[in-house]
């Protein structure tokens, strides 16, 4: 008998049983540990079950997300696993058909994930979305952002509130940006400043002006390439300009500790503007990340409109969520947009998939006109499309 539901408690063991196979983790599960206090609670976890076994499971974190200057609801997928003699039996698919639908009536207007195959996840409506820039810099490039301001370091324990309002105004344009202020208990800011410094090697500092105002913080990570000592970048948020160089000038106070500067930074910031010799950087960006859209309607009422007024019919495919298919009249004016279902013949045709893209500010009209991917048919009324998909800045602030 086949059964897709969310796990309870009794069964977790089963999903980390899983996970070691999947990836290649070591656990002794003999003995009985003691389970974190930060661990994930367990109605967070999706299993299929064949009589009784389970064969596959996944995490499904809720997030509160920004879009377009909104906050939404966000499912965060991840610790998508197998059993090997379990594999292509297609239970991945059937969690799927069976999470959206639900995320959907519970209000959920994204899904995020970051995928082991783009290809694989194409089947279930995701498409990438989101990209960061790998960005190698010499330490001593950062000779010139002389070290100024207050730094001070967070430990495990510490009052996170001045972190919460950097944060908090970092993340207010991006789209992608998650609050950390949505858990509970102060959870997700426990989590981010758990690690101790002396036994990880993560760092984690505030950085004040000389006003003594909070404008950013830098969390970094000690690692070793041989005889390289690296600088590893966990998160750098910042408000401003004032902020994001005074947290960079802590890098060249450190340039006699690290040789080498890394950072997976968001794509609006360009790294020609850190330093004056650009020969020495390396970069490369990296198309990893996917998104996915859960509520087309609102999606696309919230989603950052054209000036002046205007509408457009979109005709949406969905085979996951069937109150997604269908056609959808967008009407915008400068008090706010109007969705609403339409029998008007549209003026384009797309899967999810690719106007996930399009809605979450990824690519242009113009640019997803060339991808190979089928999934966009543009019929008429070209010019008002092309000002309703633009760019946005976004970067994925929360991994799972």
């Amino acid at each position: 008998m086949l059964e897709i539901r969310r796990i309870n408690a009794e069964e977790l063991e089963q999903c980390r049983k899983i996970w070691t196979v999947v990836y290649n983790e070591r656990r002794d599960f003999s003995s009985q540990k003691d389970e974190s206090p930060l661990e994930d609670p367990v109605e967070w976890r999706w299993a299929a079950f064949e009589d009784g076994k389970m064969q596959s499971c996944m995490n499904e974190i809720p997030y509160l997300m920004r879009f377009d200057y909104h906050d939404v609801k966000m499912s965060g997928v991840g610790g998508v696993g197998t059993l090997p003699e379990a594999r292509r039996g297609g239970y991945i698919r059937l969690i799927f058909e069976k999470l959206l639908p639900e995320a959907y009536e519970n209000g959920v207007v994204f899904s995020n994930l970051t995928p082991f195959s783009h290809a694989f996840y194409r089947k279930f409506g995701y498409e990438l979305a989101c990209a960061r820039n790998e960005v190698t810099i010499p330490t001593r490039e950062f000779a010139e952002l002389k070290l100024r301001g207050e730094f001070t370091q967070i430990f495990p324990g510490d009052d996170t509130s001045a972190l919460a309002l950097v944060h908090n105004a970092y993340i207010e344009p991006l789209n992608h940006g998650i609050r950390r202020d949505y858990w509970a208990d102060d959870r997700a800011w426990r989590v981010f400043t758990n690690d101790d410094p002396y036994s990880t090697g993560t760092f984690l500092y505030l950085w004040r002006n000389d006003e003594g105002k909070p404008k950013s913080y830098l969390k970094y990570q000690h690692e070793k390439a041989g005889q390289e000592n690296i600088m590893r970048v966990k998160e750098l948020a910042f408000v401003d300009r004032e902020g994001l160089y005074g947290a960079l000038s802590m890098v060249s106070g450190l340039s006699s500790q690290y040789e080498t500067f890394k950072w997976a930074a968001p794509t609006f910031l360009d790294p020609a503007d850190f330093v004056a010799n650009m020969w020495t950087v390396d970069q490369r960006v990296i198309p990893r990340d996917m998104t996915r859209i859960v509520n087309v309607k609102t999606a696309l009422s919230l989603m950052r409109r054209p000036d002046g007024e205007g509408c457009y019919t979109l005709e949406v495919i969905d085979k996951q969520i069937s109150a997604n298919n269908g056609r959808f009249l967008v009407e915008y004016c400068a008090d706010g947009a109007r969705v609403s279902e339409t029998t008007k013949e549209p003026n384009m045709r797309c899967t999810v998939a690719a106007l996930s893209q399009l809605v979450m500010g990824y690519r242009t009209l113009e640019n997803a006109l060339l991808t190979k991917q089928d999934g966009v048919e543009v019929v008429d009324a070209r010019a008002t499309l092309d000002k309703a998909w633009t760019l946005r800045p976004q970067h994925i602030t929360e991994y799972f």
